[in-house]
């Protein structure tokens, strides 16, 4: 059940939680939200460090490999759907071995509580969804607390409660630093590759799930091609596997346009997919370039947790988000269609993005 990842040596400050774990969950770009919030923690907690139960473990502990306040990630998968003797007891045996002082709940479940009371934590702070909750927690966070951080929370307000948990502790919420660390190999060599390109550098993400999430290819290579003749800097295409026929598209329409204007040059817009892609090369690749612009998904958090100056585009304005202070949003006009921006608009949010640089 657990996958450890760059033990980090204790920090030598007197701790507040004792050993510690956070349980996130929700998608990955969900799951990273709380990073700030754990690290906070983690300054409170023993060695200066916190476990985190999360449900994709893979891609979290590649993110958080080298991140120095992160002592493990668990899988909490096994946990999502506890039942006392029925389902989920090896992983809450695990849990208990680990001998935790505190847990806290990033999340609704009270699965993951139930869990977290069997494995004998004896501290469990968290927000509570419902009457159970009361029990399971000792410190109940309300959905309805948060005061004026809510705003900053989009379609998830209640997780402004967290905040102000962390700051009634006394703990800073430092949104001045990157939350995750790149692997040096990786580092050097997105160095080596950003060398040869022309800045600024720009990632790009037209790609989601939802295509009502998408930004149209056609929407997209206009605003590419202005910002293109404009800053003469490369602005690099980057997803997932899954958005590889996406960007083969967005490509051919680049090359078309290219051929139309004198101005450009074919590698000013580059598909990362091409570029020996992975998760850790992303970690870097996010921290070495000047802007982020693309659809509200698990980039976009991973922009704003590197601190990327970030336009972003949200289907509806309920989904905005601005947990860290790096974020010019922009809004669909028709609620629920990303395509419904303008294109007009967008170079001006990226205009009023480049002025705060």
């Amino acid at each position: 059940m657990v996958s450890l990842h760059n033990l980090s040596p204790a920090s030598g400050r007197q701790s507040q939680f004792g050993k510690a774990i956070g349980f996130v969950a929700g998608g990955i770009g969900d799951q990273i939200y709380h990073l700030t919030q754990l690290r906070a923690l983690a300054a409170a907690s023993t060695g200066g460090v916190i476990d985190i139960a999360c449900i994709s473990p893979g891609p979290i502990g590649t993110l958080l490999a080298h991140t120095t306040w992160v002592n493990a990630v668990i899988d909490a998968r096994p946990l999502r759907r506890y039942v006392p003797g029925l389902r989920g007891e090896p992983a809450v045996r695990s849990l208990r071995q680990n001998k935790y002082d505190t847990a806290f709940f990033m999340h609704r479940s009270t699965s993951f509580k139930l869990a977290a009371m069997r494995a004998r934590i004896s501290h469990r702070v968290g927000l509570s969804g419902q009457k159970l909750d009361r029990f399971l927690l000792h410190h109940s966070l309300s959905l309805n607390a948060g005061g004026d951080r809510r705003q900053l929370w989009g379609h998830r307000p209640f997780i402004a409660a967290i905040d102000e948990y962390v700051q009634a502790q006394g703990l800073i919420l430092d949104d001045t630093t990157p939350t995750i660390t790149p692997n040096a190999t990786e580092t050097a060599e997105v160095k080596e590759m950003l060398g040869a390109m022309r800045g600024p550098i720009t990632i790009v993400n037209l790609y989601a799930l939802d295509p009502a999430r998408r930004w149209p290819i056609a929407d997209a290579i206009q605003v590419i091609t202005r910002l293109a003749t404009e800053t003469k800097g490369t602005f690099l295409l980057n997803a997932g596997p899954d958005a590889s026929a996406y960007h083969h598209e967005a490509m051919t329409a680049w090359h078309t346009a290219v051929a139309q204007n004198p101005a450009l040059n074919a590698d000013q817009l580059r598909d990362s997919l091409t570029l020996n892609p992975s998760m850790a090369k992303d970690v870097a690749l996010y921290q070495a370039a000047n802007y982020y612009m693309g659809v509200d998904s698990f980039t976009a958090n991973l922009a704003l947790n590197s601190n990327l100056q970030s336009l972003i585009l949200f289907a509806k304005s309920s989904d905005i988000l601005r947990y860290r202070p790096y974020c010019e949003p922009i809004a669909a006009p028709i609620e629920g269609q990303i395509g419904s921006i303008s294109p007009a608009d967008i170079l001006a949010g990226f205009e009023r993005l480049r002025s705060r640089t």
